[in-house]
């Protein structure tokens, strides 16, 4: 099932025995709430791990001007990549490739010496292609959010807290944000990022 950022948020509301609202501009206190908060925790959450269904492989565009210093070309980088780095950068899209290291990211803009760049990042995604893990998860989220809002209950909150982020032994990757990583990771091999001029010795290609 795809959901919506009020679906979530509705959600939210329902299970802490509030109303759901219909638009973040209703007007209400808790659809104000909900708007002032959600986008924020959403592109944090999305951020906090490299969760499978986040990440995108696209070539970047390079600039006509040149960067000011230090390196030939510059690049801009995807509207939508979540501010959080890039998990790898190459020189080519072949299969196998090996990543670079040999770039900055100054802004939305790369630089590189490379005259051709792609990118494995991490994009905000939309609601409608989370899966349902990471669904409920950003619900308890939103939940811990506005329980107070809803409720004024701090027991309660201390509760959401601890089953959507652990208890404190757990350094906040516990409960459900723990479980929603581990199924994350299944399947999901870890890209490892090599140094070109260690493989080119390793394999004789650094003259040496």
């Amino acid at each position: 099932m795809a959901y919506t950022a009020i679906e979530v948020c509705s959600n939210a509301l329902i299970r802490l025995g509030a109303q759901p609202i219909q638009s973040f501009t209703e007007g209400t206190d808790i659809a104000t709430a909900c708007s002032a908060i959600y986008n924020m925790k959403k592109e944090f959450m999305l951020a906090s791990y490299p969760w499978r269904f986040t990440k995108k492989f696209t070539q970047l565009s390079r600039l006509v001007a040149a960067p000011t210093a230090q390196w030939t070309y510059q690049y801009s980088l995807p509207a939508d990549r979540i501010s959080a780095g890039l998990p790898a950068v190459f020189t080519s899209s072949t299969v196998g490739s090996y990543p670079i290291i040999n770039y900055t990211i100054v802004g939305n803009k790369l630089m590189s010496d490379e005259p051709e760049i792609w990118v494995e990042y991490q994009a905000n995604v939309d609601e409608s292609v989370w899966p349902p893990y990471f669904v409920e998860l950003m619900t308890f989220v939103m939940m811990d959010e506005l329980c107070i809002n809803v409720t004024d209950n701090t027991g309660l909150k201390q509760t959401i807290q601890a089953n959507t982020y652990g208890i404190p032994s757990e350094y906040g990757v516990g409960g459900l944000y723990g479980r929603a990583m581990s199924l994350d990771s299944r399947d999901n091999p870890t890209l490892q990022m090599y140094n070109n001029s260690l493989l080119e010795a390793r394999f004789g290609q650094g003259g040496m």
